[in-house]
């Protein structure tokens, strides 16, 4: 179906590419090429247009503000239908720390198959170097990697990619022709933070097709896709919360994708204790 085709494919582009450490979570720095000016916060949230939703505005707070603070993302993405007749669920979860003070980064991440295999990677960036640990979970044997790498950097390892988590395609995203609704405001790590919410067609925007609104309500319900977002006062998008839930071949297929910023200005990487063995 067409309204699962898009959504996934969405998702699943954000996904692979947070998870491969690659430029792109919130896409390249060339921006939009818009000049406006934020607009000051008001009872509708941070920087708010006439729509109480500035993509703008908040695409370059987020940018500007991580780019010189220390902070704390993840990422946690599950994909679950029934294969069979047994359910089957792929998860992906990742966070990446930036310690500015020290000039430190950490990221961490885990893939887990439907199989039950598990992959758990752990890259360290600091001093010039990078180390790296995976570890392999299949049934009960376990098996633990060790490598590293300097500059240029031209083998598998690579460093601790801050722009996977920083740029702004995402955000863009964000702003293109969803129908997001103020929901008030919530606290997020002692920040107060603005609450938006889209559901149903009000999400189609963020596949950029036109199409699949008519797939939406072709399938008789508006909950089939929904969208949440909360944005501090410096335009941080401190969450975003995506699910979409259809049918491919009369089964049930479900997606979630959960970001969060977390920490700012409070994140804080230490050594880790395998580093010696890298």
């Amino acid at each position: 179906m067409l309204l699962e085709r898009r959504h996934l494919s969405l998702a699943l582009v954000v996904l692979l590419i947070a998870s491969a450490g690659c430029s792109g979570l919130f896409g390249s720095e060339t921006g939009t090429g818009t000049s406006e000016t934020p607009t000051s916060a008001d009872a509708n949230g941070p920087a708010p247009g006439s729509s109480g939703f500035d993509a703008g505005a908040i695409e370059r707070g987020h940018f500007e503000t991580l780019s010189n603070s220390s902070f704390t993302t993840s990422l946690s993405f599950q994909l679950s239908t029934v294969r069979d007749g047994k359910n089957r669920s792929v998860f992906i979860n990742r966070t990446v720390a930036i310690d500015r003070e020290s000039d430190r980064s950490l990221a961490s991440g885990e893939l887990v198959q439907a199989s039950g295999d598990t992959l758990a990677t752990t890259t360290y960036t600091a001093d010039g170097t990078t180390a790296e640990r995976r570890v392999l979970a299949r049934g009960e044997e376990e098996m633990t990697d060790y490598r590293s790498a300097s500059p240029p950097y031209d083998g598998p390892v690579q460093p601790v990619n801050e722009s996977s988590v920083i740029d702004r395609s995402l955000l863009q995203s964000l702003g293109s022709d969803i129908n997001w609704t103020y929901a008030g405001t919530e606290t997020v790590d002692g920040d107060s933070v603005s609450r938006f919410e889209a559901t149903g067609s009000n999400v189609t925007g963020f596949a950029a097709d036109n199409a699949v609104s008519t797939n939406v309500s072709a399938n008789g319900t508006t909950d089939s896709a929904s969208a949440t977002v909360l944005v501090d006062g410096d335009g941080v998008v401190r969450s975003f919360q995506y699910r979409v839930s259809t049918e491919r071949d009369g089964q049930p297929v479900t997606v979630t994708l959960s970001l969060s910023v977390s920490q700012v200005d409070d994140t804080t990487v230490a050594e880790p204790d395998w580093l010696s063995n890298a």
